[in-house]
């Protein structure tokens, strides 16, 4: 299986958070990382799963690439959106993002069952913008303010609000087995 990793860091620094430990969570597999800036003329087709990794607190400038996803929706092996990447998910598809800062560990209850995650667990949250209603994903899970987890209604695509290279590693080996 060969996996790419999209980082949606703008300066390098900040993937030894955001982007180095997926790496550490999939290193038995062949991976490629590569940063949103320079998705313009990549070819997805040659990965098997995509993981679009998450991104500090005050960094938004992956914003102004979001035409640059817009390819992904013919991937069809298997996307996963992590936090900032969620976001990008949720654009792409034309889902309303909103203001709704969540910071720190939050309860996620399960909404339907799904192949990343059984029964309610915590995770840890640092994000300033999310979804209040979907519709062309299916809510997997929610915590107090917002939705957590969606899967697209027709094609391979997750996103996760919150960051599970955190403390639900098992998250991310689930997706990879989907």
């Amino acid at each position: 299986m060969k996996i790419l990793l999209i980082s949606t860091c703008k300066e390098k620094l900040s993937e030894y958070e955001f982007v180095n430990p997926i790496i550490e969570i999939i290193k038995s597999y062949d991976y490629d990382v590569i940063n949103y800036r320079n998705l313009e003329t990549f070819n997805f087709q040659i990965y098997d799963k995509v993981i679009i990794c998450g991104t500090s607190l005050q960094d938004n400038d992956y914003l102004n690439y979001l035409f640059d996803f817009n390819k992904l929706k013919n991937h069809g092996k298997g996307i996963l959106g992590i936090c900032s990447g969620f976001q990008i998910i949720c654009s792409m598809f034309d889902e309303k993002i909103i203001v709704q800062e969540e910071i720190g560990m939050i309860n996620v209850d399960i909404q339907i069952q799904n192949p990343l995650a059984s029964g309610n667990f915590q995770a840890y949250n640092m994000h300033n913008f999310s979804v209040d209603e979907v519709t062309y994903f299916n809510v997997l899970a929610k915590s107090e303010k917002t939705i957590q987890m969606i899967s697209h209604k027709e094609i391979n695509a997750f996103g996760v609000s919150f960051h599970p290279e955190v403390r639900n590693q098992e998250i991310v080996t689930n997706f990879l087995l989907i």
